[in-house]
């Protein structure tokens, strides 16, 4: 098939999620794969031309597997506050006409909402081209300006009902598109994965320790992902102390980057964790899994919100597939998966992470038994099966 993805983030630099993992094994699967992104991490790349029209296209590119292939196309922008999305805006708007009606894609996988939903629905409807959505979040709680919201929700209501299918991630989005006024018949329900061939049970690296300071026999704390300002990570560095005083040895390993990169480093400084609180910025994907192994516990400490009450973490069955032990906050859209022990996942509520995060640090024997229970459960969860089934779906919908 002939697939093009649309989404509203940096293909090549955002955090590898499943935006860059569905679409490169597709690509693996033998099908032709087009993705027109926009670069919403511009700001932090430093002093560029203000104005580029004219799209930017990558060929050959993969990020999370080596033997991917697919093609990238960046529409320009206007590089100012505001200008750069309502900009860019227009030329992703051009950029999916000029595709859809040049490379006749069989369907197109939307993920994108606020900048470029309503336009690529409209463009692919007139040019007959099925449109699948896949929703991974409630777009308009991640949009920054609370007076940008309703638009953004009235953008939901009109792609949810527009496109062929909607494809959610977990009960929770299916219930909110439902919500809608959207037929249960046009909403299928497909959970995130894991590889569980890169992501496997391992020993402790002891050189992956030592590049980042760590000693082989310090206990190890692994967060991985985007730093939102919901990471809950804040909490975890404010008490840390309090784990110290148990663990003197322990270290908060944080993988990623992300909005609430500089005020986290910015706390652990002021609170004299140098040494114990360790960033390492974003980090090659075929790194992760050496990471994970040599890490003791892995966390997903989030804040329940608008934007994280829905979700299911990627990095949760990485973590569980190496056979570590995961201490969470109870998201309802991952306790639909992961119920708790019994999958290898302990839930905690932020005010009383880390002294949960201190019980798991003190018990070797529970934390092999969680990680054995983990790695069990995650198998289910593989990324090529999930990718297979989505192919299937897209079939369907292009006949």
């Amino acid at each position: 098939m002939k697939i093009l993805v649309v989404h509203e983030v940096n293909y090549l630099s955002k955090i590898i999620y499943e935006f860059q993992i569905l679409p490169e094994i597709l690509s693996l699967l033998g099908h032709d794969i087009t993705v027109v992104d926009f670069n919403d991490s511009w700001q932090s790349e430093g002093v560029g031309r203000r104005f580029t029209p004219q799209t930017v296209v990558y060929r050959n590119v993969h990020r999370a597997y080596a033997k991917a292939s697919l093609t990238v196309r960046r529409p320009g922008f206007i590089r100012l506050p505001v200008l750069s999305r309502l900009s860019g805006s227009l030329f992703s708007t051009l950029e999916v006409i000029r595709t859809l009606k040049d490379d006749r894609p069989d369907v197109v996988l939307l993920y994108g909402l606020p900048t470029i939903g309503v336009q690529t629905v409209l463009a692919a409807r007139t040019l007959n081209v099925p449109v699948v959505f896949r929703a991974i979040d409630v777009s308009h709680e991640l949009v920054p300006h609370p007076m940008l919201r309703i638009p953004a929700k009235l953008t939901e209501h009109f792609v949810f009902n527009s496109v062929d299918l909607n494809i959610a991630l977990t009960p929770h989005l299916k219930s909110y598109i439902q919500a809608h006024d959207v037929p249960e018949s046009r909403i299928r329900l497909l959970p995130s994965g894991v590889d569980t061939t890169m992501f496997s049970p391992g020993p402790r690296d002891a050189q992956v320790l030592a590049r980042w300071g760590i000693d082989p026999d310090d206990r190890v704390v692994l967060f991985m992902g985007t730093l939102y300002r919901f990471s809950g990570l804040d909490r975890v560095i404010q008490g840390f102390s309090e784990v110290l005083a148990v663990h003197m040895n322990a270290k908060l390993l944080i993988v990623g980057s992300g909005e609430a990169e500089e005020k986290l480093r910015m706390l652990a400084a002021a609170k004299g964790f140098d040494r114990q609180v360790v960033f390492t910025g974003v980090l090659p994907y075929s790194d992760l899994p050496a990471l994970i192994r040599s890490s003791d516990v892995c966390i997903n400490p989030f804040e329940l919100n608008g934007i994280t009450q829905n979700i299911l973490p990627t990095k949760l069955f990485q973590y569980m597939t190496c056979e570590k032990p995961v201490l969470a906050t109870p998201l309802p859209g991952t306790l639909t998966f992961l119920a708790g022990e019994e999958q290898g996942v302990v839930y905690a509520s932020i005010d009383t992470f880390n002294r949960r995060l201190i019980d798991l640090l003190s018990d070797a024997p529970y934390r092999a038994r969680l990680g054995l229970k983990a790695a069990t459960a995650a198998k289910m969860y593989d990324w090529f099966e999930i990718a297979r089934t989505l192919i299937s779906w897209l079939k369907q919908i292009a006949q």
